[in-house]
């Protein structure tokens, strides 16, 4: 009785008690008591319903082995390889690539292309943008490569968001059961939701394949977003940036344990990797990006993390270190970026000429401190027309 003083709730039962009265219950009850009272014995009714439930869980398993959305078994061999669920496909694709460049990142990377790796650092290279990636799930990443390629693996290009420092819990482990080299817990992979909602998906896309699905099966592009209608103007950075800011998201805040991941997931990788070549950038966020951080008051603790962070690369003798956030053509250009975050492939190849020249690269702890001056000077020089275009106080 209560329920039904909302008017909404009210409307609902007047149309439940409409659907019963025309369906005539009493005509559905009959029937479904008919079929319970079928002469047949309990022990028949047993196998039945038992056969029945094994028949279907079976069926279902088979059809996620037949198919393997996230290749678990064996890349797809009648239908294309997509390159989506990076978390669920890496292992299978990290093991079944060649490759001794490694470039890898968050979804900053996604519009980097092979053919641009390749041919500026005389490579062959393999591309991983994983979105929201954690460090944790980035040193997962390269374990796998130095699993599948071993020795021939000498170069890591390496997308550092300071940010993800600050992120206590990897994606992968939510795949756990795929980075299993042992097939003991494969029940949870031919059971698990996503590897139905990811075989629907491979059947739509291969059914009515629209431009962002079709860049899907593009290895060259493997990862990217880019197609034909997306838009890299000052409007969509402002459309990002409101939406951002309305719901009070920024760049994860520092927090002390990521001193502590920075150690284990990174430097201790590179240490123990002297052989391997790491070039490490700061990937070129839209300064609007950091601008909400400053107008949630979270961007000088921001600012001070990535001082430290650099500081520490530096005293790697193995490790190529750059700064691209600081530079007014590429961080405050709007024309380069999609929302305030994902630059252009035309930006992307920019910056692997900078990667390959060593321009911007960090030579010194002068330099870092100076990238951080220029830093702070181009976050305070935008943040008027931020507040304007977003129509803050």
């Amino acid at each position: 009785n209560y329920l039904l003083t909302f008017p909404e709730n009210r409307v609902s039962y007047t149309v439940f008690l409409s659907f019963i009265q025309v369906c005539n219950m009493k005509k559905i009850l009959a029937f479904l008591s008919g079929i319970y009272s079928f002469p047949l014995p309990y022990t028949k009714w047993w196998k039945i319903v038992t056969i029945c439930v094994f028949s279907i869980i079976s069926a279902a398993a088979l059809l996620v082995y037949i198919v393997d959305p996230h290749y678990r078994y064996r890349l797809p061999k009648f239908y294309d390889t997509v390159y989506y669920e990076i978390y669920y496909t890496a292992p299978r694709l990290i093991k079944d690539s060649d490759f001794d460049l490694f470039m890898l990142g968050s979804s900053m990377c996604r519009n980097f292309y092979l053919d641009d790796i390749d041919r500026t650092f005389q490579c062959k290279s393999l591309k991983f943008a994983a979105a929201g990636a954690t460090t944790f799930d980035l040193k997962k990443f390269i374990d796998l490569a130095l699993e599948a390629q071993g020795k021939k693996l000498n170069r890591i290009v390496y997308s550092l968001d300071i940010y993800a420092l600050n992120k206590t819990e990897p994606h992968y482990k939510n795949a756990g059961f795929m980075y299993r080299t042992d097939h003991k817990e494969d029940y949870k992979y031919l059971f698990d939701r996503q590897s139905y909602s990811s075989m629907l998906y491979i059947l739509k896309r291969k059914l009515r394949p629209s431009g962002k699905r079709g860049i899907q099966t593009d290895r060259n592009k493997m990862f990217s977003t880019e197609n034909a209608k997306t838009r890299y103007c000052h409007e969509e950075v402002v459309i990002s940036a409101k939406h951002y800011a309305t719901h009070g998201h920024a760049q994860r805040p520092y927090i002390p344990q990521s001193e502590k991941t920075l150690k284990t997931e990174l430097l201790d990788l590179i240490d123990a990797h002297p052989e391997i070549e790491f070039t490490v950038y700061l990937p070129p966020y839209h300064i609007y990006s950091f601008c909400i951080s400053e107008y949630l008051g979270e961007a000088d603790e921001l600012i001070k993390q990535r001082t430290r962070v650099l500081k520490e690369l530096l005293k790697r003798k193995n490790v190529r270190l750059f700064d691209f956030q600081y530079i007014p053509e590429i961080a405050a250009d709007s024309s380069r970026y999609h929302d305030i975050q994902h630059f252009s492939a035309d930006t992307s190849r920019l910056l692997l000429r900078y990667l390959a020249d060593g321009t911007y690269q960090l030579h010194s702890e002068d330099d870092i401190l100076r990238t951080e001056q220029a830093f702070r000077k181009l976050l305070a020089g935008h943040m008027a027309q931020f507040t304007a275009d977003l129509g803050l106080k």
